[in-house]
């Protein structure tokens, strides 16, 4: 977080300093610093009790979020253009003037590529897809199971809430063994999840083995945890492990919930019954803690999310920079891992370059720890 504040702050000046060339002399620094932060309105709709406000608010923040993101990119390689003109011996002054002739219509091109994005984005977000995964485990299977992995719901003013209604229409005909919830639930608060009539379609969700959900960054900032202990029909494991007769499921509480307590050692959540598979949700593909060392057994598979894949472009290729697994399959310390895309959105309602998903995951036993299935 302490490097974290400083880069944002820096890319934000400097989209603030290459933006002045866009307003004539007189609105240069005025206008440029207004334009820069207008995204702030994505965080300030959150204080009003209007949804209509709030959802005005949400959209300006947004468009000027995936705006800025392209814009930094842009200026990049704008400067890099302008720093060979200078090499080659264009002077100063030349390179100036350039830039007051010619940012103001990029400025534009860029807001209209922006305004492409939600067209194209929009829908894309407001719809899912299925991710349909086989996959082996080394342990012991009684059978073969199906598990439905979801993550990043983010509620918000934005939300669809046809989609929630075609998400729990999804997981009911997919009809898994058991439901896990990657945590990032909800970034409006608990009246307002209550005022949308969301409890009646979360308390639908179900499976014969259970529903099992924990905890995210955005828990930590105090909206979804309390609602979703009122529903009858999910367990939240808060650095908990529970077994039934076919996998114990570990929960951890997300890096930034624990920020001041601390995270159980995993040696402590460790089942004892090492017949049966061993899953850990854990929302930021981490892998495991520094203190997570002399393990008698690792998990057998681990699920995260938070990433979002990126969302939109170009965070959905600085993404992969940031993340050692940002998503899909892949393995983190030893443990295969799988990294969810996310359901929802955070900020901006839209997909670009990457997709919401739930993800429907079979477990069967790999062959060679079954003697009827080498042959």
């Amino acid at each position: 977080m302490f490097l974290f504040l400083p880069v944002v702050f820096a890319l934000f000046f400097y989209a603030w300093w290459r933006f002045r060339y866009v307003f004539p002399r007189k609105y240069r620094y005025p206008g440029a610093l207004l334009f820069t932060i207008c995204f702030v309105a994505l965080f300030v709709q959150r204080v009003f009790s209007n949804d209509l406000l709030s959802a005005v608010f949400a959209i300006i923040g947004s468009f000027f979020l995936v705006f800025l993101a392209n814009w930094i990119i842009f200026c990049v390689f704008w400067d890099l253009y302008l720093g060979i003109r200078r090499l080659r011996g264009k002077k100063r002054r030349a390179n100036k003037s350039l830039r007051m002739r010619k940012e103001p219509l990029l400025a534009g091109a860029i807001a209209a590529i922006t305004l492409a994005f939600f067209l194209i984005g929009g829908p894309l977000n407001s719809d899912f897809k299925v991710t349909k995964i086989k996959q082996t485990l080394p342990a012991a299977l009684k059978k073969p199971l199906k598990i439905a992995v979801f993550s990043d719901v983010h509620f918000d003013a934005l939300f669809p809430e046809d989609k929630l209604h075609r998400m729990v229409d999804s997981l009911l005909i997919l009809r898994p063994d058991a439901i896990f919830f990657v945590g990032d639930l909800s970034d409006i608060s608990e009246e307002k999840l209550h005022a949308k009539g969301y409890d009646s379609l979360f308390r639908r969700i179900h499976a014969p083995l259970g529903f099992y959900a924990s905890t995210g960054n955005h828990e930590a900032f105090g909206e979804g945890i309390g609602w979703l202990l009122t529903f009858d029909n999910v367990k939240i494991l808060m650095d908990e492990t529970v077994c039934n007769d076919f996998f114990c499921v570990t929960g951890r509480l997300d890096h930034h919930y624990a920020r001041h307590s601390g995270r159980i050692p995993l040696k402590t959540l460790t089942p004892p019954d090492d017949s049966v598979p061993w899953f850990l949700m854990d929302h930021q593909p981490k892998g495991l803690d520094a203190g997570d060392t002399n393990l008698t057994r690792k998990p057998d598979f681990a699920f995260s999310g938070h990433t979002h894949a990126g969302q939109f472009f170009p965070v959905t290729v600085l993404i992969k920079f940031m993340w050692a697994l940002s998503y899909g399959l892949g393995i983190i310390d030893n443990i295969p891992w799988y990294v969810s895309s996310g359901v929802g959105q955070w900020g901006p309602p839209l997909r670009i370059g990457s997709k919401s998903e739930i993800a429907i995951f079979v477990f069967e036993v790999s062959p060679r720890n079954n003697p009827a299935l080498r042959n």
